[in-house]
Formats: structure tokens, C-alpha cells, sequence
């Protein structure tokens, strides 16, 4: 049931694709409505013994009566994605789904079949493994230290950075809503509005 939910929310926000950030988050907040205790995991590991640092953003839902955690990552198989790979590395990505939905027992088989493939693929192309292609690496994304949120809108959203790019909500006061502007008309009564 919960697949089909990730499902139908992704039809739903398609269009918000292009904003990976604002299409997860509306989708998690889809699942919190249909009933979900679905939140925004965000995973951030140190560089320590030959592992990179780096951080990584997913939904996931607790189940209670389960005592199981899904992990549903929108954009899943672009994870996997390699220079050069090989023909069968590349078969092999074609049954990595797109959109995930699953358990940590589900993953943890997908990212050791698909980074030791991917070692395999690059290796015998001549190329080194990237360190965020490492199966520790994936591993972190996804299964490492992580904190959730069920905010909407992420703390950068209303930044002076964003801002200036050009993403910040811009809102204008039209008229007379005392409850703006400290409890004071905007136009006292005795201003002239030419």
C-alpha cells in the first residue's frame, strides 16, 4: 500500500521534478496526510579511514505495528550512475528502480550487488572508483547517522541567499489589514494615496 501512495504522490507532483527538494518534501507531506509517520531523513557522516564525507537527503515512513523503517528515495537509480559503464553493468541498472521503496534489508542487498558491479564495471574499463561510488559511501547515504523533519519548507528556503537567486517568496501588502505592519494601517487615513 505504501508503494502505491509513493506512487500516486509522485504522479501527483510531477511537476516539481526539476526541484528534487520541494518534489521530496511535498511527497512526504503527501504520505503524512494518506496517514504516514513519514518525515525527511537526512543522513551526514565525517571523512574517516578512507571514507569521504558528504551528506544525502530521502523520505522515510516508521511503521509501528511493524517495527520496520521504508526507505523511499524518489530518484533512486541516478545513484548509480557511472562513466563508461560496461554492457552488463548498464542491464544491470535497467532493474534498479527508479523510484524505491523498501526496507533496509532491500537495500542493503541493492547497494552490495550495485557497488560491487560498479567496481567490476569501472575496473575493467581502466578507471579508478570514485569515493562516493564506494559501498561504504552508498551505505552512508542511506543507512548512516541521520536526523528527520517533517518541515514543509526546507531552513534555507527563506535564506537572503535564496532570495537573491531569485526563489524566495515575495509577497505585497494591498490594502488595509491592521494586523500587518505592527497592528497600523499602511495608508493612515490621512495620507494621500496618488
Amino acid at each position: 500500500m505504501l508503494a502505491a501512495h509513493v506512487w500516486k504522490a509522485v504522479q501527483v507532483f510531477s511537476g516539481l521534478r526539476s526541484n528534487k527538494q520541494m518534489m521530496r518534501r511535498n511527497v512526504m507531506a503527501y504520505l503524512r496526510n494518506c496517514g504516514y509517520n513519514a518525515a525527511i531523513c537526512k543522513t551526514k557522516w565525517e571523512s574517516s579511514g578512507g571514507l569521504t564525507a558528504g551528506n544525502y537527503e530521502f523520505i522515510d515512513v516508521l511503521r509501528k505495528e511493524y517495527s520496520t523503517r521504508y526507505f523511499v528515495d524518489l530518484d533512486f537509480a541516478s545513484e548509480f550512475e557511472i562513466a563508461r559503464p560496461t554492457i552488463s553493468y548498464e542491464r544491470l541498472l535497467q532493474y534498479v528502480p527508479r523510484v524505491f521503496v523498501g526496507t533496509s534489508e532491500d537495500l542493503k542487498q541493492i547497494l552490495k550487488l550495485v557497488s560491487d558491479s560498479a567496481r567490476r564495471s569501472l575496473k575493467s574499463g581502466g578507471l579508478h572508483l570514485p569515493p562516493w561510488r564506494k559501498h561504504r559511501f552508498m551505505q552512508n547515504k542511506w543507512l548512516g547517522p541521520h536526523r528527520r523533519t517533517v518541515n514543509l519548507f526546507p531552513a534555507s528556503f527563506s535564506s537572503p541567499s535564496t532570495a537573491k537567486q531569485g526563489y524566495g517568496v515575495k509577497c505585497r501588502a494591498v490594502g488595509f489589514d491592521a494586523s500587518v505592519n505592527g497592528g497600523q494601517l499602511l495608508f493612515p487615513a490621512t495620507a494621500r494615496t496618488r
